[in-house]
């Protein structure tokens, strides 16, 4: 399969004076943080440098610019968009919003004395959550972040931001004594729900493998721990990923090659010290894109997984010495599919998919010094 480097993967290591090179060119030393889209195929690229946090920004074009991120320390953005306005939001526990020139601003802080999550409207600035582990933004700029409890009842929320007030969209908390596993209703609807079912009335305990989000003109969709849910206009929820018979769902054979029904297939849970998944649509192909973080790869964990292409000997040397990542997989019509493998993170915009990956490019050095870079998976054909 062609997959294409689009942002790093090259030998020059410095920006000229105006801090532009293109990103065929360019070798970006730096651990990934964070990777987002925009609909007309920019691409921001987050890393952390021994000199601070760095956001990456390659146009169109090919050029791309290295723009230092002034009052935010190191951070990893579990995902990211880009708003309207060029603006950027990171989900790094808190939420911050990121300037076109890189100025950040923590939008939801997760240092306070009263949650406030549970309600269904509260003032921006006396919203209080306990950990923000999505976000996205849509067309007409509304902001969506996933959030949760972490002490206490459990429970995992989406909200929108609207103005200067933050509203509760999904999810409730866990009652007294109430049971967190699927044999409880509230808990199942939150995976595969019934028609009909309100998004606020469902239960998501699974808080380490939820709260990533993904949208297009047709709504949010919502990673719930082993399923996706779509957030309907509504307010009611239906199912996508939905872990309803996983054994009936095949292992991962060729790119792109059916595995069975998405409605079947769960998401596997990730490893406590592992970037935990993430989630992406391409709006204009109706598809929507999961990583799973169960296991890690480098590929190719069979032939087919090669990532072909022209390649330069640099980029060359970056693919045959990848860090270990997530598999991505496809839903389309129904139908689940593998992608590609060792990923750190997932974007999308229009018809495009991007992936970030990280390589040691052969070097004996240390974590902070390993190599970071965005390539373009090369979608099939849609039927």
């Amino acid at each position: 399969m062609n997959i294409n480097f689009i942002l790093g993967g090259g030998t020059a290591t410095r920006t000229t004076a105006g801090g532009e090179v293109r990103g065929d060119k360019l070798a970006i030393r730096g651990k990934f943080r964070g990777i987002a889209a925009t609909t007309d195929g920019a691409v921001y690229l987050f890393t952390q440098e021994r000199q601070g946090m760095v956001m990456w920004y390659r146009e169109a074009s090919g050029a791309a610019k290295r723009i230092p991120i002034s009052e935010m320390g190191n951070q990893t953005a579990e995902q990211a968009a880009v708003a309207p306005d060029g603006s950027i939001y990171l989900a790094t526990g808190d939420l911050w919003k990121v300037s076109p020139g890189g100025s950040a601003t923590k939008i939801v802080d997760t240092d306070c004395k009263k949650d406030t999550s549970t309600a269904d409207s509260t003032k921006l600035s006396d919203f209080c959550t306990g950990q923000v582990t999505g976000v996205t933004v849509t067309k007409d700029g509304s902001v969506y972040f996933g959030d949760e409890i972490t002490l206490g009842h459990r429970g995992s929320f989406v909200h929108k931001i609207s103005g200067d007030a933050v509203e509760l969209i999904a999810g409730r908390s866990s009652k007294d004594g109430e049971s967190l596993k699927r044999s409880n209703p509230a808990v199942q609807n939150g995976i595969a729900p019934a028609a009909g079912t309100k998004a606020k009335a469902v239960l998501v305990p699974d808080i380490w493998n939820s709260g990533w989000l993904a949208a297009d003109e047709h709504g949010l969709y919502w990673r719930t721990g082993p399923g996706v849910v779509h957030i309907n206009a509504d307010g009611t929820l239906s199912p996508l990923v939905g872990a309803k018979a996983p054994d009936k769902v095949t292992e991962a054979g060729a790119p792109f090659e059916k595995m069975g029904r998405a409605l079947d297939a769960e998401i596997g849970e990730s490893a406590l010290d592992q970037l935990r998944g993430d989630l992406a649509v391409t709006s204009e192909r109706g598809e929507v894109f999961y990583t799973d973080a169960q296991k890690t790869y480098s590929p190719p964990f069979s032939s087919e997984y090669r990532w072909g292409g022209d390649k330069s000997a640099s980029q060359k040397d970056f693919i045959e010495n990848l860090v270990g990542g997530k598999a991505i997989y496809r839903v389309a019509a129904g139908e689940v599919s593998p992608t590609a493998v060792g990923v750190q993170g997932i974007a999308a915009s229009g018809t495009s998919l991007y992936i970030a990956a990280e390589s040691t490019s052969g070097t004996k050095e240390s974590a902070e010094d390993q190599l970071t870079a965005v390539l373009q998976v090369e979608l099939p054909e849609e039927k």
